[in-house]
């Protein structure tokens, strides 16, 4: 089996891929820099157990990261402590074709989610990852990563706004308002948050749609994807899994 990470900059999502491409187990934390390789381990440890995963059983771990104070504990966890294999997606492992100016300077995350965008979909895409930032990454009909956009996220918006006020305070995005225009002060943060940042996404495909000139497909993923898109009008499909799948295509991709 195949341990995949991605650490992001508010949380870190794994899984564990079964050889024939199966996830066979999914959990996340926030994201922390570790006092030590041994603690992280037993964190690690403790969620394996819960899926009746052994260590032993792991082929080895690859990992996108976001966060590079956290990437060298992932490292020492597996070539130390494992001794397993660890593979690590930058812009020289993720073997796809890169229109940019600064190719080094791409998100991890974001490589691996248009691999996956193009091994699934194999056609042009516009994958809009709704994390921490909101991003938005442009594949050609020939499988070419044309770069895209980066918005703040929803999450980052939040605490600027309970931060930077005295009196509004934090609510619950589960439930989602009713109208867009509230009659407290709760249902005008939820409209203004949900329903502005699905505006966002919008406007932005829609601009990123025109320059492509390809009719691509409008994939969503990321943590808060399943609150947004509802109120979206250009995303057709929410594909949950899409960057630790990016991880196992990757690791598949080595062995060739």
């Amino acid at each position: 089996m195949l341990l995949t990470v991605d650490i992001g900059n508010t949380a870190t999502t794994c899984g564990v891929f079964e050889k024939d491409g199966q996830l066979k187990a999914l959990f996340s934390f926030k994201t922390y820099v570790p006092v030590s390789g041994e603690e992280l381990l037993v964190k690690l440890k403790a969620y394996l157990d819960l899926y009746q995963i052994e260590f032993k059983e792991l082929e080895g771990i690859s990992i996108a990261c976001v966060v590079p104070p956290v990437l060298n504990w992932w490292v020492e966890v597996g070539k130390r402590w494992l001794a397993k294999e660890v593979l690590i997606a930058n812009h020289e492992t993720v073997n796809i074709p890169l229109d940019l100016l600064y190719p080094c300077e791409v998100g991890a995350d974001r490589l691996v989610n248009a691999l996956a965008g193009w091994k699934k979909y194999q056609g042009p895409l516009i994958i809009v990852d709704f994390g921490t930032a909101i991003t938005f990454d442009c594949i050609s009909s020939t499988g070419v990563y044309l770069g895209g956009a980066i918005a703040p996220g929803i999450f980052i918006s939040t605490e600027a706004l309970f931060k930077g006020t005295a009196k509004l305070p934090k609510i619950d995005l589960s439930e989602p308002p009713s109208q867009a225009i509230g009659k407290d002060t709760i249902s005008a943060l939820k409209s203004g948050l949900l329903i502005g940042f699905a505006g966002l996404t919008d406007a932005l495909v829609k601009k990123l749609f025109e320059e492509m000139g390809s009719n691509p497909k409008v994939i969503a993923t990321g943590g808060l994807a399943k609150f947004l898109v509802p109120f979206t009008t250009t995303i057709e499909k929410i594909d949950p899994y899409l960057t630790l799948e990016g991880l196992y295509f990757l690791w598949k991709a080595r062995l060739k």
